[in-house]
């Protein structure tokens, strides 16, 4: 028997560690700061490029450079950006701080959901026209996680 290519894909798999907090309409602990050691699977589709790569790790490996040991924020919650400095307004929170210490993603929350898009839409910046399907998983502790799956 004969055995055929049919589909070729990556897979990489990091933690870091981000804060955050929610905002919510109910209480809740996470409406307070707090931390969680992340652990990111991302998978990605596609057939080889110019170079026998479907993505290049180093680029996931800077994506979450980017994030490990900072705050992380929704820019609806920044008020004020200057002099190096982020003013962060929410949930009765007034948190002046060194801009070199926050991310300030595009989404209006920061849950583990939205942290997981993010994830992917970074890479399907990078991702050249061999890509075709990238899934990304964000754990947020050993027994909870957010998945998210952007197909062309």
């Amino acid at each position: 028997m004969m055995f055929r290519l049919s589909e070729r894909k990556i897979g990489w798999h990091k933690d870091f560690d981000s804060s955050h907090f929610l905002t919510l309409p109910y209480e809740s602990k996470c409406l307070r700061i707090h931390g969680h050691t992340y652990n990111v699977d991302i998978e990605v589709w596609g057939e080889l490029n110019e170079n026998g790569m479907i993505f290049d790790f180093n680029h996931l490996s800077n994506l979450v450079k980017l994030l490990d040991h900072r705050i992380l924020v929704s820019e609806d919650w920044a008020v004020e950006r200057g002099e190096g400095v982020i003013i962060i307004e929410k949930n009765g929170k007034h948190l002046e701080l060194p801009a070199s210490e926050v991310v300030v993603l595009d989404k209006p929350n920061v849950t583990a959901e939205y942290i997981a898009e993010w994830f992917a839409e970074r890479i399907a910046e990078k991702a050249g026209d061999n890509v075709r399907k990238i899934r990304v998983k964000i754990w947020e502790d050993p027994r909870s996680y957010a998945e998210v799956t952007l197909e062309r």
